[in-house]
């Protein structure tokens, strides 16, 4: 394999894929960026090749550089860092910066798609609960009756909140969990 070959394998090409604004799912598809479209059609392959199915555009991660900013291959081999056919520290650190951000962003959407799932089953099964209580006994019931609006006020912060009221969630579930497990 050659001096290039081995580092276009280095490069993580859904980082770069997403330092260009491209959001790409857990299967690796995004909506393309080298043409309109309202449904992702744009895969990102873990072995560092793209290929939207589209408007056909492929390559490996140099070939989308090049193509996307309109740039030759030396200057795409600049843009991405690559001097001499070798990876730069500095681009090294960004690679694995991008990295590390991409591994939060992917944990941060996981914990939100599990606790949305687990409001409400919480606020629904709540809700029937609630329904068969005759109106004698709701004194009975009222410390589970009491978590039902914080439920669904989570659930609403991360339907329609802010990027930093959702952060802020996670953070205070975060602290806690840690509190529960210390």
């Amino acid at each position: 394999m050659s001096n290039i070959g081995a580092i276009k394998e280095s490069i993580d090409l859904a980082s770069i894929v997403e330092s260009a604004g491209v959001l790409l799912n857990r299967s690796g598809f995004g909506l393309c960026p080298f043409h309109d479209e309202k449904t992702a059609s744009f895969k990102a392959y873990p072995d560092n090749h793209f290929k939207c199915f589209g408007c056909g555009e492929h390559g490996d991660v140099i070939d989308f550089v090049q193509k996307l900013y309109g740039l030759s291959f030396p200057d795409a081999l600049k843009h991405l860092g690559i001097e001499q056919g070798r990876i730069t520290p500095e681009i090294k650190r960004s690679i694995e910066q991008r990295k590390r951000k991409a591994e939060l962003v992917g944990r941060f959407r996981l914990w939100v798609s599990r606790y949305l799932a687990h409001l409400g089953t919480m606020i629904n099964r709540t809700d029937k609960l609630m329904k068969g209580i005759p109106p004698g006994d709701l004194e009975r019931y009222a410390p589970l009756l009491h978590g039902l609006p914080v439920w669904k006020h989570h659930s609403d912060i991360l339907l329609y909140g802010t990027d930093e009221e959702k952060h802020k969630l996670y953070k205070e579930a975060q602290q806690c969990r840690n509190r529960i497990l210390t």
